[in-house]
């Protein structure tokens, strides 16, 4: 797979090193020379060292072939005008970006861009660990799906088949104290049981409800 990655930062630099690790073509693109520099003279990739944006550094660092650009810059406004020009000008197969500043989130959904937000899900986590926040986030899909961990407050255990049914949702696994199970259709969840599931943001609610007893 040919993967451009945009913003040789924390994220951007650890994922260029590991993903050209799993055999994939990578290519980085970077004003910064020293961020580049932080990749080390083992990473085996394309470098390309200018404007994240300008159509000529994108060309030079192969966006023409490429399967997938990751927009991971720390910079908004960056990673919004490289993954339109991805998406409009190059046609990239899939564009996924990083959201600096949660508060600007809108902006890319009215885009209609992939992102990903480590703030974000980094504090929905800690939430979680803490049982402070009745969902986990765990990722953010295109179109106002996700992926989340939710715990169930109900008493009386509902099965996997009652919830899809009841919620369009698609349930992956089912957690307990002693286990994690994929779940089946006659899968049980009980209380205080977590699942980690898909559905879209509007759904939430509903399968929070559904989750609790009324």
């Amino acid at each position: 797979m040919y993967i451009i990655i945009v913003g040789c930062g924390k994220i951007g630099s650890i994922l260029a090193k590991e993903l050209a690790n799993y055999n994939h073509h990578i290519s980085v693109v970077d004003r910064d020379g020293e961020r580049l520099a932080s990749l080390g003279s083992g990473f085996n990739g394309l470098i390309t060292r200018g404007i994240e944006f300008d159509h000529d550094n994108l060309v030079a660092s192969g966006i023409e072939k490429a399967d997938v650009l990751l927009a991971l810059a720390e910079n908004d406004n960056v990673n919004i005008t490289v993954s339109l020009v991805a998406k409009n000008i190059f046609h990239v197969k899939r564009v996924i970006s990083q959201v600096v500043d949660p508060n600007r989130r809108y902006v890319y959904e009215a885009m209609e861009i992939e992102v990903i937000s480590p703030i974000r899900m980094g504090v929905n986590s800690l939430l979680g660990k803490l049982s402070l926040a009745p969902v986990e986030k765990i990722a953010q899909l295109n179109n106002g799906y996700e992926i989340i961990r939710v715990r169930s407050g109900r008493t009386k255990p509902i099965s996997v088949k009652e919830v899809i049914e009841t919620i369009k949702v698609v349930v992956f696994s089912v957690e307990n104290q002693k286990e994690t199970q994929l779940a089946k259709d006659d899968t049980l969840i009980h209380q205080n049981d977590i699942i980690v599931c898909s559905l879209h943001i509007r759904d939430r609610q509903d399968l929070l409800d559904l989750l609790e007893d009324k």
